[in-house]
Order: C-alpha cells, then structure tokens, then sequence
C-alpha cells in the first residue's frame, strides 16, 4: 500500500490545491464542501484503495449531512466491492 500515512493515502494521490481544499473544510467543519472535495479526489485518484477511501469519506459526509448524494456515494462503494451497512 504504498504512498500511504496512518491516516490513509498520502497527499500524492491529489493535487497540492485539492490537498488545501480539503485541510481547510476540516478546519471550518464543511462538511457539505469536505463531501464535494472527497469526491473530487476519488475522481482523480487512479489508485483503487484511494478511490476507496475518497467516496467513503465522502459517503459519510453526505449522510451526514443529509445530501441525497449518499445514495449514489453508497452505490459507488458496492460497486467497487466495499461494503456499506447503509
């Protein structure tokens, strides 16, 4: 699993802006924007855990915010094999 931290994939898996984006939505607590820029980083990782991490993370943004999106996040995942409980 290389390229990855502790916390999941490095930052190479996204770009420098997204990775910026993205610390700052955690800082504010966006999580309507966290959901929208953990989608964007799945789309454009072309690594298949990363994808994977991404949309869970932007799954559980999305149902935590109630955004309908999370019914199509949740498909994502199944389809790639990643089981949900949702």
């Amino acid at each position: 699993m290389g390229g990855e931290t502790p916390c999941g994939p490095s930052k190479r898996n996204v770009t420098q802006s997204l990775h910026e984006a993205l610390l700052e939505a955690h800082a504010k607590g966006d999580k309507r924007a966290l959901m929208a820029l953990y989608e964007d980083a799945a789309e454009q990782s072309t690594d298949d855990d990363a994808v994977g991490f991404f949309l869970t993370h932007a799954y559980i943004f999305a149902l935590d915010c109630g955004d309908a999106r999370a019914t199509e996040l949740r498909g994502r995942l199944v389809s790639m094999g990643r089981e949900t409980n949702g």
